[in-house]
């Protein structure tokens, strides 16, 4: 009866160590994935290149054509990535 406890005992444990090894790994992987300085590293010219047509269209007034574009385009491409994130199988958060 001893043996079997401690046996018992001994899977738990083993049980625990990979179940906590396991949640160790998704969650350096969650903060890999959400680590914001990374991502804007990685993309810092974009950004810069992004900004920097905002801004020149900012300062020169956005003409009619602009601001219809963007009023239809970023609905349909929030919509288009939500699609895809879904047919992906993940679910999109805001």
């Amino acid at each position: 009866m001893t043996d079997e406890m401690q046996q018992l005992d001994q899977t738990i444990a083993g049980a625990r160590d990979r179940v906590g090894d396991r949640i160790d790994e998704l969650d350096r992987r969650i903060r890999k994935q959400l680590d914001v300085k990374s991502l804007a590293s990685e993309h810092a010219t974009e950004l810069v290149a992004g900004g920097a047509v905002i801004g020149f269209l900012v300062g020169f007034g956005f003409p009619k054509v602009v601001k219809r574009i963007l009023q239809i385009g970023i609905p349909v491409t929030l919509i288009a990535m939500q699609v895809k994130k879904r047919s992906n199988g993940a679910r999109w958060m805001p």
